[in-house]
């Protein structure tokens, strides 16, 4: 991509008035000293791999019972890939409707015995589809788990869809799409996946009104027919239950659960980065412009996943952030810019969003393309570098101290191909990344001639801003 003389010319103005407006600022920012006193920090543990009793029923159904003793509650999670992928061409976002109404009646309970059920349980139970696969979480008492696990398979084998469930989640849908696209946060997502990903299953951030309106009864039982099958389904039960006990209620509840046709295909593989690109979606008078950056990145089982993980840790991902500290502590362009690392099966998505004024677009985003070229030119500093890895390792430990999270854990590791063992295998190797290995991967993945930008805001106003890095689509 070629920039004339004169955008340059303009480029370079804009950076040195930049940088001299804000250096005062940047060295008042400097952060006092701690106190020399201050005991070091401890290590972080690796998370011990519970004890994880592995089976599978004669109808293909996983089943992994993990041991939480101690604590008279029981957690569980089925997860049954075919999620987003497995929409079908021109329903796209039919996997949201499928889960909206999943636990709204089955064969034999209404909605509202079903809630009543949870209730003299002491749990809950909630619903969801994600673009790999749907998952079913659900939480009671201990004493409850027979009659729990009962109802799981009573919502994920026998849903009833009743019209009027279908037709209320129908319009809940549309009221929350029209609000969505109200915001400029959901105009960014949409625009920046549509760039990213193109037609692959991996674009569609909601169901669109067509796919809302096209909607029935029968479409949503066919579809579950077709993606809902023991032999792509995982289930985790965790807590302090007798292990006979529960299994034997698990061949009671998923026993004869059968699955039709062929198997859901897996998703094709994430497309790989382009040349950078940058889109802008005029939203007129808008005082602000969101500017979201990104692309895509590993699998979680490639071997730079981890070094992807902390590099990105240090740009954005995390508060005392090198973007962060530049564009909201130094600069004062934004209150609160982030960054985010997902992943699928097929692959995972860098992004970064920042709201900014209007008149400090380009600026902007001359700082996020310093600071992505700054994590494949330099090192990070041992501070940084141990920072992003405590961070990372202290909130993997934090999180899975509850048996629930660890279920979820577990079975999005199963989704993504992970063993169980992966579980404890989180802390070491994040502790294991080196500053070499976080700058090779700021080589291979945050490259500033690699991203896809998109800008949402007032097209007269921030333009010709964006002109200055070359053509706008």
């Amino acid at each position: 991509m070629k920039i004339s003389n004169a955008s340059a010319l303009a480029l370079a103005s804009l950076l040195a008035a930049t940088t001299a407006l804000v250096a005062p600022a940047a060295l008042a920012a400097e952060p006092p000293p701690l106190p020399k006193d201050l005991p070091a920090f401890g290590a972080d543990k690796p998370l011990p791999v519970p004890s994880i009793a592995k089976s599978t029923l004669p109808n293909g159904l996983t089943v992994w019972l993990v041991k939480r003793p101690a604590f008279p509650k029981v957690s569980a999670v089925l997860v049954v890939r075919g999620g987003g992928v497995a929409d079908p061409a021109g329903m796209e976002g039919l996997s949201d409707l499928l889960a909206a109404t999943l636990e709204e009646g089955t064969a034999k309970k209404t909605s509202r015995q079903l809630a009543e059920e949870l209730q003299t349980l002491g749990g809950d139970l909630d619903v969801s589809a994600r673009s790999d696969a749907f998952y079913l979480r659900a939480n009671a008492l201990g004493s409850g788990t027979a009659r729990l696990l009962d109802l799981i398979a009573a919502v994920a084998l026998a849903p009833a869809f009743p019209a009027a469930e279908v037709e209320l989640a129908k319009e809940n849908a549309l009221h929350e799409l029209e609000a969505q696209e109200a915001t400029p946060d959901y105009l960014a997502s949409k625009a920046f996946a549509t760039a990213v990903y193109g037609n692959h299953p991996y674009h569609v951030v909601s169901a669109s009104r067509e796919t809302i309106g096209k909607t029935t009864p029968e479409l949503l039982r066919r579809e579950h027919a077709r993606r809902f099958r023991p032999d792509q389904a995982l289930l985790v039960v965790a807590g302090d239950d007798d292990e006979a006990v529960t299994k034997a209620a698990i061949a009671r509840a998923f026993g004869a659960w059968k699955g039709e046709g062929a198997p859901v295909p897996a998703a094709p593989p994430s497309p790989g980065p382009r040349g950078r690109e940058i889109l802008l979606v005029d939203r007129p008078g808008s005082v602000q412009s969101t500017i979201v950056s990104g692309r895509p990145g590993p699998k979680v089982s490639d071997a730079d996943w981890y070094d992807v993980l902390v590099a990105n840790t240090i740009y954005a991902d995390a508060f005392g952030s090198r973007l962060v500290k530049n564009i909201r502590e130094e600069k004062g362009y934004t209150y609160s810019p982030s960054g985010s690392f997902t992943t699928r099966s097929a692959g995972s998505l860098l992004e970064m969003q920042a709201d900014v004024r209007n008149e400090v677009t380009a600026a902007t985003l001359l700082e996020v393309f310093y600071e992505l070229d700054r994590m494949a030119a330099t090192k990070p500093t041992a501070g940084e570098l141990a920072d992003a890895k405590r961070y990372q390792g202290g909130l993997y430990l934090l999180r899975n101290q509850v048996a629930g999270t660890v279920a979820a854990t577990l079975a999005r590791n199963w989704v993504n191909g992970l063993p169980p063992e992966a579980l404890a295998e989180f802390v070491p190797k994040v502790n294991a990344v080196t500053a070499e290995r976080v700058q090779a991967a700021g080589r291979r993945h945050f490259l500033s001639s690699t991203q896809t930008v998109v800008v949402v805001g007032d097209a007269k106003e921030v333009r010709p801003q964006l002109e200055l890095f070359g053509t706008v689509k």
